[in-house]
């Protein structure tokens, strides 16, 4: 079981809400007046607007990077207001909260203690909106999570999570096609293949129609300027351009369509 540090719980906060407007900030300024001993830590609000596959990776491959206990509060929600559920995640070393959208469907059942359906409004504020759960359910739940509060108090227990199917690596006649999970701040195109996804290293690459070339080991195995693919700190096929933005390289935006082809043959 996932134990909290009580005297200096640690809040990670994943958001797809930017830091123009307040929502930010009015989040961590309830967690605060619920536990002054939180510790808050932006993992990043950048997400791009509705993208729930681009937060699940982010999601996905920082979380163990924090200490043992943390809560994560991870909201990523376009559908905010209607039937989904907002969940509470026990996992073996971590908590978990937020939507139940996809956004945690890389969790596997052997990690999960408990899930739990947020039911119980005397953890919630006072008036619930139906734009804004993050504020008004999420960071209340979180704060209150902080103080040693048991997650069953929350609400009923229940046994699934929503999982998306999308991103699944396909196969074609000429080989194999997968999606773009994500962009980050270089511009550099994370893909959903991971390395045991991959046929051998020897199989060319292709973003859409335009070739990338073969598997290579970092940005300066190629010229620069040049397109290049590799395997990324955390696991996944990556496309960038050395010492440029592969996403401008190639016309790719958040939300982008192109698949990903990798030809065996």
């Amino acid at each position: 079981m996932a134990d909290i540090n009580t005297d200096r719980p640690i809040i990670i906060l994943t958001t797809d809400f930017g830091l123009h407007d307040y929502y930010v900030g009015i989040i961590k300024g309830i967690i605060a007046g619920l536990n002054s001993r939180a510790g808050l830590i932006d993992n990043t609000h950048d997400i791009p607007p509705y993208n729930i596959d681009s937060g699940r990776y982010t999601v996905r491959t920082s979380y163990r990077y924090y200490p043992r206990g943390s809560i994560h509060l991870a909201v990523v929600d376009p559908g905010v207001g209607t039937k989904r559920k907002a969940l509470l995640i026990e996992t073996r070393d971590y908590f978990f909260i937020g939507p139940d959208n996809g956004l945690f469907s890389f969790l596997e059942k052997t990690e999960i203690i408990r899930i739990i359906s947020l039911k119980n409004r005397d953890y919630f504020l006072k008036e619930i909106s139906t734009t804004f759960h993050a504020r008004d359910i999420f960071a209340p739940v979180a704060g209150y999570l902080s103080l040693g509060i048991s997650p069953d108090e929350f609400g009923p227990e229940i046994t699934d999570i929503k999982k998306i199917k999308s991103n699944k690596i396909r196969k074609t006649k000429s080989g194999l096609s997968g999606d773009i999970l994500h962009i980050d701040h270089f511009g550099n195109i994370v893909t959903s293949y991971q390395l045991n996804n991959l046929p051998d290293s020897s199989c060319l690459i292709f973003l859409g129609q335009k070739k990338v070339g073969r598997l290579r080991k970092t940005y300066g195995s190629v010229k620069k300027g040049f397109p290049v693919a590799y395997i990324n700190s955390f696991g996944y096929l990556e496309i960038a351009v050395n010492g440029g933005s592969a996403a401008e390289y190639f016309s790719i935006v958040p939300g982008s369509k192109e698949k990903i082809l990798i030809a065996t043959s």
